[in-house]
């Protein structure tokens, strides 16, 4: 039986083929496919290997890229949050006080009291010329109402009544309890000091009739002196501590021109009066403070020196 071509090619045996040969060949040509075959599983192998490795080493490439670009990312991101975070505090504004907070006093803190004074002062002036010539005849028969019913002394007192109430909640002002005492007895004081003198020298009829006592008001001032003592206070905590003092204040300055005892002048020039003199007071007391306070952080030493030459005495004082 003839053996076809094609199984000499696959097994690697010569094309030629000689019907003679013997059939011993055959075993031979098996050893040759056997050994071809594992030959080219080798070959197989090594070029499955390599292209394997060929593969993780691409892949080595791309993670080290890919980590590259994470690492370069997180630098990034850490910059630009640094950034902000510098940023942010470079523009991000301190924490603002309430509007109308008291702060340290300087020229511009008699302003606004310097202009109240100033108005009522011309308006009275510019009053009393042109009713300089009329003649007038005092009206005694005018019943004041005692003290208690008259709600303007509750008024004038009640902003000065709000700081003892706040201490007793337990709300702590600039100053403690013992200094607001003396603060406002320095108030009260300079204010009583500054009014009832100009009562008498500047000799104003009230518009009821009843006497010259009218410019500045005393209710004003007193108002008022009470009104800015509770803003030095509180101020700085909230808005509102200043609106209540200085609505109570108001109303007592229209409760007295409402009930015909001053006229607008009196109680503007009484309101520039008491601001100015709670405002002086809180001034004069702080350069105490701050005199006294230098004054405890002197210190002077005695030191003995003696030496072959002479016995005395060192005399040092620190500043």
């Amino acid at each position: 039986m003839g053996i076809p071509k094609s199984l000499f090619l696959l097994l690697g045996i010569p094309m030629r083929y000689d019907e003679s040969i013997s059939r011993s060949a055959i075993p031979f040509s098996c050893k040759s496919f056997v050994f071809y075959s594992r030959q080219f599983d080798k070959l197989r192998s090594n070029l499955l290997i390599s292209s394997s490795i060929k593969k993780l080493s691409d892949l080595e490439k791309r993670l080290k890229g890919l980590a590259s670009l994470i690492l370069a990312t997180i630098l990034l991101l850490t910059n630009l949050t640094t950034f902000a975070q510098t940023d942010s505090m470079a523009f991000t504004p301190k924490r603002s006080q309430p509007t109308f907070s008291p702060g340290k006093i300087t020229f511009r803190s008699y302003i606004l009291p310097a202009a109240l004074i100033g108005i009522g002062t011309a308006t009275t002036i510019i009053r009393v010329r042109d009713n300089n010539n009329k003649d007038v005849v005092l009206n005694t028969t005018k019943k004041e109402p005692g003290m208690f019913a008259q709600p303007e002394n509750y008024t004038a007192f009640s902003p000065a009544a709000a700081v003892i109430v706040l201490n007793l909640a337990g709300v702590r002002g600039k100053h403690a309890p013992a200094e607001q005492a003396l603060l406002y007895a320095a108030s009260a004081g300079l204010t009583a000091a500054i009014v009832y003198p100009l009562k008498g020298a500047t000799h104003v009829l009230r518009p009821d009739n009843t006497d010259y006592q009218s410019f500045p008001s005393t209710h004003a001032a007193i108002a008022f002196a009470s009104a800015e003592f509770l803003r030095r206070e509180y101020g700085d905590q909230s808005i509102w501590y200043t609106v209540a003092g200085y609505a109570a204040a108001t109303s007592t300055a229209i409760i007295r021109v409402a009930k015909n005892e001053h006229w607008v002048g009196d109680v503007c020039a009484g309101a520039g009066i008491g601001i100015a003199s709670t405002t002086t007071a809180y001034w004069v007391y702080d350069k105490i403070k701050m005199h006294l306070k230098h004054k405890e952080s002197l210190h002077t030493f005695i030191l003995p020196a003696i030496t072959p030459e002479f016995c005395g005495v060192y005399l040092t004082r620190s500043f």
